[in-house]
């Protein structure tokens, strides 16, 4: 009798046990995940030609805008100049005429005798940013040497 009333009592726990969990919500979780792809250009202007540079004050040209699509924090615009921020004669390599590159909000007046870069930025619109270029040819007490004059400025859009 004493099995019986052991066995019994084992049953009557084990059923108590299944049946005492009725009353609480089991809950568990989902992981979810996607992702982004991420969008990254740079649209330049083209070449500018035929600019007329005043031996009396400073000619500014307006070379057009330079367009960054970002979907990324922390970019920087990177310009870099061939000849160290002077316009080269192309007849006497001797012959140099300072000039300043302004892009807008990001560079104003930037000196390209070395390479300069913009403070980090935020993503763009969409759309893009445009930000307008000009360069500005600086003045000179004396004539320059009559002739064409150029050099080449590398944009480029940093990845953070």
């Amino acid at each position: 009798m004493k099995k019986f009333a052991l066995v019994a009592l084992l049953v009557a726990v084990a059923f108590g046990s299944a049946f005492a969990a009725v009353g609480t919500s089991p809950s568990g979780t989902v992981k979810i995940s996607g992702s982004i792809a991420e969008t990254f250009s740079l649209t330049l202007p083209g070449e500018y030609q035929n600019g007329v540079i005043n031996n009396d004050a400073d000619t500014t040209w307006q070379i057009g805008d330079v367009k960054v699509v970002s979907n990324l924090k922390n970019w920087t615009l990177k310009l870099e100049s061939a000849n160290a921020g002077k316009l080269v004669n192309t007849a006497d390599v001797n012959e140099k005429i300072a000039y300043k590159v302004s892009v807008g909000s990001l560079f104003t007046d930037a000196d390209l005798s070395s390479a300069q870069t913009s403070p980090a930025q935020g993503r763009t619109a969409k759309a893009g940013n445009a930000y307008a270029m000009t360069v500005k040819v600086l003045s000179s007490a004396n004539f320059y040497q009559a002739g064409t004059y150029t050099d080449i400025i590398t944009v480029t859009l940093v990845h953070p």
